[in-house]
């Protein structure tokens, strides 16, 4: 099986341009590939997938629901609400997933409901539903055929008639003392989220309400801690995947740092980003309108902070990085190893906190609650200066989760333990899971007085994707421990 199905479906370029709040990438540096080679990287990636998705239905879907002494997980997809976990992870945009313990090692699976199949006219309800995924995987033990979709005569049902008709009498010989359903009352976004996922619709409710009987109905509960456990605890498939994607990452990215011509190679052409001492206002990683897309230059750095990569531009009769660049990678480091030992398995986030804190302060680092950079006014170092110890480096914190499990990429979990200074407090008392993936994300503001630039300050912004063991950090490959050289 390949180990490069990621240069098209997951890394392009998002493997280089990683944000805390979505991935960005740029065509001019996606792999060229056949259109043979693309049906591979495809073809793997679903066998990956679904090898994923049955080991966390054998190992881990068990372990969660008994935990949460679930008896019965009923998770409702519709089109009309999108659901990237059951589209993905389970494997169908419409229907009634329904997981019973039935005791033994294994949970029985089941997809029942209005999954939509094939349509009678193509040309006028197109088929934008994927709901094939959940036969082809041979991952259910129950599958109930597909609808049809067409127009029927007129008369006086409605789909609501039929969207979980049957349902009761499949609970009822399963008899659940508790049934976890797919919506949410505790564990909540932050605050100022535009992507909230909520789950079923409250027409869904009431139809399923009615359909189980009073009975069953009142044995309903959210499903939020089973299914946030689900989706946070890797499989080994998973991590032995996530190690392969970064394999081939590695290689990539050193073969970008090698393509840049300094005063020649846009950021963009490589797709990597610059750090970059710039004017009061401005981004020092190149996220201001205007500077998103530039020549790279002597006294850059260069970074793919997602895999913790980094290169440093000489300038004209530089033979090694300036003392503030050197100051800088090993203030870098260094923080790198601190929170490299102190996050572990078992642990919550609000002691991983407490722990670090004590030693960061020991070292003179303050700790600050918000993204400077983004703080108001944005990109200001002279007010930075005027409000804080200038003396001093500040760090700014977001340990938050990844994810991976059976979907086509990689992606940023903000449903389970974060460590850090972000997110609702219910995160910081998650314990983080076994093999818990996250990334290592922070910002370092460290005073260096320039005429030049207004006093900003020197930037660096790491988001290295690693694995939470029992004793400290699993990087997916070895900590970069010198600053590449580009000449």
């Amino acid at each position: 099986m390949s180990i490069r199905i990621d240069s098209f479906l997951i890394v392009a370029v998002s493997v280089f341009f990683c944000s805390c709040s979505s991935e960005r990438g740029d065509l001019a540096s996606i792999d060229t590939v056949t259109t043979e080679e693309r049906a591979q990287e495809e073809n793997d990636l679903r066998e990956w997938n679904n090898r994923i998705r049955l080991e966390k239905f054998d190992i881990v879907l068990p372990e969660v629901m008994r935990n949460n002494d679930v008896d019965m997980w009923i998770h409702v997809m519709r089109e009309t609400i999108p659901d990237p976990f059951g589209a993905e992870d389970l494997g169908s945009t419409s229907g009634v997933f329904v997981f019973t313990d039935r005791g033994g090692d294994r949970i029985e699976r089941a997809v029942l409901g209005r999954r939509w199949g094939a349509s009678h006219a193509a040309e006028t309800w197109r088929v934008t539903w994927e709901t094939k995924l959940v036969k082809e995987s041979g991952a259910y033990d129950i599958l109930h055929d597909p609808v049809l979709v067409k127009q029927p005569p007129g008369g006086p049902e409605t789909e609501y008639d039929y969207r979980f008709q049957g349902l009761r009498e499949f609970v009822e010989a399963r008899e659940p003392e508790r049934i976890a359903l797919n919506f949410k009352l505790d564990l909540g976004p932050y605050p100022t989220t535009t992507r909230a996922q909520d789950g079923l619709s409250y027409t869904d409710y009431l139809l399923l309400a009615e359909e189980l009987g009073e009975q069953y109905a009142n044995r309903i509960v959210s499903s939020e801690f089973v299914m946030m456990e689900y989706i946070a605890t890797p499989v080994p498939s998973e991590i032995e995947l996530l190690k392969k994607m970064r394999e081939d990452e590695v290689e990539r990215i050193t073969s970008a740092f090698e393509e840049i011509v300094p005063g020649v190679t846009r950021n963009r052409d490589v797709g990597m980003t610059v750090f970059r001492r710039r004017g009061i206002g401005v981004s020092q990683r190149g996220r201001t309108p205007g500077h998103e897309n530039v020549v790279i230059e002597g006294g850059d750095i260069i970074a793919a902070p997602s895999q913790g990569m980094y290169a440093y531009v000489l300038r004209d009769g530089e033979t090694e990085p300036p003392p503030a660049i050197k100051e800088l990678w090993a203030t870098y480091r260094g923080i790198d190893e601190i929170l490299a030992e102190h996050v572990k398995a078992g642990v919550t986030p609000r002691e991983i906190v407490r722990n670090y804190t004590a030693i960061f302060d020991e070292e003179g680092i303050i700790l600050r609650d918000v993204q400077l950079h983004l703080f108001t006014p944005r990109n200001d170092f002279s007010a930075y200066t005027a409000g804080f110890d200038s003396e001093k480096i500040h760090l700014n914190i977001d340990l938050h989760a990844m994810a991976k499990g059976a979907r086509q990429r990689k992606f940023e979990n903000y449903f389970g333990p974060r460590i850090g200074s972000n997110g609702p407090e219910w995160m910081w008392d998650i314990p983080l899971p076994l093999n818990h993936h996250f990334v290592l994300e922070y910002f370092i503001y460290m005073p260096w007085p320039s005429i030049e630039h207004e006093n900003q300050y020197l930037f660096w912004w790491d988001h290295e994707q690693a694995i939470a063991t029992s004793s400290g950090v699993e990087y997916l490959s070895a900590p970069q421990e010198e600053l590449y050289l580009i000449k």
